[in-house]
């Protein structure tokens, strides 16, 4: 996804700018437009090719920053400060273009903004909040939070997919190993012009691998590499989760994470004072989820031309019924931050629980598969000797 700086006009005439996610400069126009915005400039934001920061030295260092502004040091002495401080060197880097944006006239969010490789792509919307309600602090821990919990969500897939993923790589490596050097080893026992049936596909298909072994290594190189460019730079990635998203398990896992995002970001910006419709617009560009963004570019025009939230939200089918319900409730008693709260505190337990379970099933379900895979490779080497010998006699 690319990141554009937009300038539009509204229907009041009013001006407003921001930065938005798409794919193109025209599917930005018509994010815009969907929202019945006059596009006025619209700038992309090149890459810079710059490594994103480490989770970790991201959340001390958004810390380390709220904890300065609030004690009132001026920004630009906070940033100093943390530039002077810091052991990261890409974080150094980092910090001292941010100085400078900030010296040059810009904003936080504007400067953040200006390195979308550095940091996740929420980052300056969330901090244009924060600039604009006058509470920048409380809005750098707000983001700490946020980037601790998906990592923390991160590190638990991680440290589950962990075994599945060395069982998978020892699987490929014995694979390999058979039909480079133990397959090769049967060739003498099949007589020329004898059929020997899948034993013979065996010996022609490790005969290939070893004559073509380099050429195979390249290409597998360039895929992996072609794959991993893709889901960085591309659109691949979201391609991918529109796949994994036809699998109803992952499905779920996917619904609860967008209700995660959506409820703690605007129940974030609800209790900071933000106008309904500025938190849902806010909202929108903190989502990952390409589909969920595209709804609530309608929801912000809905809501915006006096419609609820929740029936805005059943229009388009952007949540399951009980969070609307959980919505209209908050709406019809004027308690919209106790009710994203509650929703928030319910979809980030049901997501931990649905997380467990399918990792659980995943384990024995990567055993079982790669176990047929390498006892269907010696059944047919079993039975090859067999026939084999058979036919000798």
């Amino acid at each position: 996804m690319k990141q554009f700086k937009y300038v539009a006009r509204r229907k009041d005439g009013s001006l407003i700018d921001g930065w938005l996610q798409a794919e193109s400069d025209q599917q930005a126009k018509r994010q815009l437009q969907q929202q019945h915005k006059q596009v006025v400039m619209l700038t992309e934001q090149r890459s810079s090719g710059a490594k994103q920061l480490s989770r970790e030295v991201l959340i001390t260092t958004l810390r380390e920053l709220a904890t300065l502004r609030e004690s009132g040091m001026p920004l630009d002495q906070c940033i100093n400060s943390l530039l002077e401080n810091s052991a990261d060197k890409q974080m150094g880097l980092v910090l001292k273009r941010l100085h400078s944006d900030i010296e040059s006239g810009s904003s936080l969010s504007e400067a953040i903004a200006a390195q979308p490789d550095s940091f996740p792509y929420y980052v300056s919307s969330m901090l244009r909040l924060g600039e604009a309600s006058g509470q920048l602090g409380e809005a750098l821990f707000s983001i700490s939070e946020r980037i601790e919990r998906e990592e923390k969500l991160v590190s638990e897939v991680k440290s589950a997919l962990t075994y599945p993923a060395f069982l998978l790589v020892v699987c490929v490596a014995t694979i390999f190993f058979m039909f480079l050097y133990v397959i090769p080893n049967f060739e003498t026992m099949v007589q020329e012009g004898v059929d020997a049936g899948a034993l013979g596909n065996l010996l022609a298909i490790s005969a290939f691998l070893n004559e073509n072994l380099l050429l195979i290594l390249v290409i597998i190189i360039c895929i992996l590499g072609s794959i991993y460019y893709g889901i960085r730079y591309g659109t691949l990635k979201d391609r991918l989760l529109s796949v994994i998203y036809l699998i109803p398990m992952f499905r779920m896992l996917m619904d609860s994470w967008n209700i995660v995002q959506f409820s703690s970001s605007m129940q974030k910006l609800l209790q900071s004072g933000v106008e309904l419709v500025e938190s849902v617009e806010i909202t929108l560009n903190s989502i990952s989820d390409v589909r969920l963004r595209k709804k609530l570019s309608h929801v912000v025009v809905k809501v915006r031309e006096g419609k609820g939230l929740a029936e805005s939200l059943d229009e388009y089918h952007a949540f399951p019924p009980m969070v609307l319900r959980l919505i209209s409730t908050g709406e019809a008693g004027a308690s919209l931050v106790p009710c994203f709260r509650e929703i928030n505190n319910l979809y980030e337990r049901r997501l931990s629980k649905g997380l467990k379970q399918i990792l659980t099933i995943l384990e024995p379900l990567v055993i079982v598969i790669m176990g047929g895979i390498v006892g269907s490779i010696m059944i047919v080497l079993i039975s090859g000797i067999i026939s084999v010998n058979n036919i000798s006699l």
